[in-house]
């Protein structure tokens, strides 16, 4: 009996080791910054060489991260892009892929991103020409359709 109990505490002490991995094609951005009217960014220079980098928070005090960190997952990532940036001098990092992993206790979280640093060499107003980029953005026909009703005014 005694070594039953022994087991069972054993198996329920056990932290779980949470690990994600992700890409984004489509987000390429820090998604920081303000709304404007559709602009085209122009891509100037781009870093051959793919970087890796990472951010870590004491997620020690977190009770459920089903509701703490989990919602504001792309949050974590986002900053850990604008970290990577900011500290670099590059304005975001094209096909960011994403690991997200907690330490063996549980309680450090860590985002890692590996990808391609860029810099921005200009921006420009989007016209409707520009509209054949809306599919690879949003992803559906019906998003292209609002959104080529909407160039229609301009």
């Amino acid at each position: 009996m005694l070594f039953l109990i022994m087991i069972s505490t054993t198996v329920f002490s056990q932290k779980y080791v949470h690990n994600i991995t992700q890409s984004q094609a489509k987000a390429v951005g820090s998604h920081f910054g303000v709304l404007t009217a559709p602009i085209i960014g122009e891509l100037g220079e781009v870093s051959p060489n793919k970087i890796i980098d990472s951010c870590q928070w004491n997620i020690s005090n977190v009770k459920d991260p089903a509701l703490e960190i989990i919602p504001f997952i792309d949050e974590y990532k986002s900053y850990t892009v604008a970290n990577y940036c900011a500290k670099n001098g590059w304005d975001v990092i094209i096909d960011p892929l994403f690991q997200v992993r907690t330490n063996r206790e549980g309680n450090i979280m860590t985002v890692i991103v590996t990808g391609f640093p860029a810099k921005y060499k200009k921006f420009r107003p989007a016209t409707k020409d520009d509209s054949w980029m809306l599919q690879f953005v949003f992803d559906d026909e019906k998003s292209e359709k609002i959104i080529n009703e909407g160039l229609k005014k301009y």
